[in-house]
């Protein structure tokens, strides 16, 4: 009964310090940690695209976008930043779409993403 209980106690005591530790964690490093890099910087670059984001916010949102592995959702990085940029400075807006790649689909055709890019900022 004696062991029995030290264990429970034990496995109390680092239960607690788990939580500890978890809970002095900054939220970047806790987003890494469940869902991987992508998927935060991808959440980061949103977060601040929608506070009303400034000239200086664009190469932090840049940064984010560039910081991702070769995922699909790269490019829609890019292209949001280039949307969200695209009232503010139509510069700013074309060097975050030159950013995205030319992909090839299933059937080995070009995705001109690049292009569809240029063409919805040219419309805002």
């Amino acid at each position: 009964m004696k062991k029995i209980s030290k264990i429970v106690l034990i496995l109390f005591f680092v239960i607690i310090v788990l939580i500890g530790i978890w809970f002095s964690l900054d939220k970047t490093t806790r987003c890494n940690l469940i869902y991987g890099k992508n998927i935060c910087n991808f959440y980061a670059m949103l977060d601040i695209a929608s506070s009303n984001p400034s000239i200086s916010d664009f190469d932090k949102m840049i940064s984010l976008c560039s910081e991702m592995e070769n995922v699909p959702k790269k490019d829609s990085c890019f292209e949001l930043v280039a949307e969200t940029f695209a009232g503010i400075d139509n510069t700013k807006a074309k060097e975050a779409c030159d950013e995205i790649k030319e992909i090839k689909d299933e059937v080995e055709n070009v995705v001109h993403k690049k292009e569809d890019c240029f063409n919805k900022i040219q419309k805002q």
